[in-house]
């Protein structure tokens, strides 16, 4: 381990460790977007931009946006974070990780007495995962200018809206054009981020620079077939529309009855 790990390793773990106890299931650690857990995090989060010399508030849609301003008030922006909602069961430092790193940097370069020839924003975005209401980078696409007002009326288990959720959360529904940075001198976005796979382990590297990510869409899809006994029915004849959904190949002998 080199000095520098040793310097902030023990640091950002502490830090990791306390939004992690902001959860709906502990000792799960579950974090949906406009949740009192969200709000929890975010404001561990703003406390901790604060005391790196940021400025650090919720936006509209409930992101956490901290900025470490350079004395050009023109200078171009760049921007870094990651997401602080998570999946059902989650590990405590996806996401997080890259927003307390950020952090830390900041910390460091404030410690100092320094600044940089350009703005640094840090967001922690509050929903990624789409978990709550169906709608997933909700903060990342507002920020892109690619956000759909519909999303708005998405509902969650309990019948809740989303812009009804965003109210009660303290946000503004109707603020969302105002996250838009196509205009806002934003020169690049980059992400620190823990490995979720086995490549870098095995390849015995610290650390990689991602050129590409597989895409993900979200759809939904009705699939009907026709009922047939389990037992003697051969695979050949049935019209299984779970086993098509899936895309079972011994499927593709015998056409669908619809999909």
């Amino acid at each position: 381990m080199n000095s520098t790990s040793m310097r902030f390793g023990k640091t950002l773990m502490l830090h990791a460790d306390r939004p992690a106890q902001f959860t709906e299931d502990s000792p799960r650690v579950t974090r949906r977007y406009l949740t009192p857990q969200h709000r929890q995090a975010g404001e561990y989060l703003i406390g901790l931009m604060r005391d790196a010399g940021m400025t650090a508030i919720f936006d509209a849609l409930g992101n956490v946006v901290g900025r470490y301003e350079s004395e050009d008030r023109n200078a171009p922006v760049l921007m870094t974070g990651s997401h602080m909602d998570s999946v059902r069961n989650a590990g405590r430092y996806d996401g997080l990780f890259g927003i307390l790193t950020a952090i830390a940097c900041v910390k460091e370069l404030h410690d100092r007495g320094r600044k940089l020839p350009y703005t640094l924003e840090i967001v922690g975005f509050g929903d990624e995962e789409g978990v709550h209401f169906g709608a997933a980078l909700i903060g990342s696409k507002a920020m892109a200018g690619t956000f759909d007002p519909a999303w708005l009326e998405q509902t969650d288990d309990n019948g809740i809206t989303m812009r009804q959720a965003l109210i009660d959360f303290g946000g503004d529904p109707d603020g969302w054009p105002t996250l838009d940075r196509r205009d806002g001198n934003v020169v690049a976005y980059v992400e620190s981020h823990i490995e979720q796979g086995p490549v870098l382990l095995h390849e015995n590297l610290p650390v990689g620079v991602v050129t590409a990510i597989a895409g993900t869409t979200r759809m939904r899809v009705h699939v009907t077939g026709l009922a047939g006994h389990a037992g003697t029915v051969p695979m050949g004849r049935r019209q299984d529309a779970l086993a098509a959904a899936s895309g079972n190949g011994a499927l593709r002998r015998a056409p669908l009855r619809n999909a």
